[in-house]
């Protein structure tokens, strides 16, 4: 039994001993439904106590999620924070590092396609569109100028 075992075992002892309490309580209160939940509880402990090995899960390999991280950047002069998936700022810093841009300069451009989302949100949107752009053929996308596509919602942007 490894350390963390031996640490969730304690663990279910120490919760046996409050349902327990908690019970004697119930039933100066005269509350017996309450009063057999808790029995079933600490029924299930006393099985995780007593066989600790049985409830041990196998744990399996995390899936691909990835993780979220905040950066903080500077839009139209203000410092603000967002938080992206590890691979959108990947794909964030190597179009600003193949247009020789900074990511402050890509996030202020995003800002100005999509005024109408939050930040975190435009970002996404840019970069797909950008990347969407490099590997379309170029009469995919619309003219400069035209209307198709290009709706944005009615709400607009606070600014302080």
């Amino acid at each position: 039994m490894s350390c963390s075992d031996t640490k969730g075992v304690v663990a279910d002892i120490n919760m046996r001993i409050e349902l327990k309490r908690m019970i004697d309580r119930t039933l100066a209160m005269d509350n017996g439904p309450l009063a057999a939940i808790l029995q079933v509880a600490v029924g299930t402990l006393d099985q995780r106590i007593a066989q600790p090995q049985s409830h041990i899960e196998e744990k399996e390999e995390p899936r691909s999620i990835s993780a979220m991280i905040c950066r903080n950047v500077r839009v139209d002069g203000r410092r603000t924070s967002v938080k992206l998936e590890g691979e959108y700022w990947q794909v964030l810093e190597a179009m600003a590092f193949e247009t020789g841009g900074s990511l402050d300069r890509l996030c202020d451009a995003a800002r100005r396609d999509y005024p109408y989302r939050s930040l975190a949100s435009a970002l996404r949107v840019y970069a797909l569109a950008m990347l969407s752009q490099a590997a379309a053929p170029p009469s995919f996308f619309p003219a400069e100028g035209s209307d198709s596509g290009s709706k944005r919602s009615g709400r607009k942007r606070q600014t302080a």
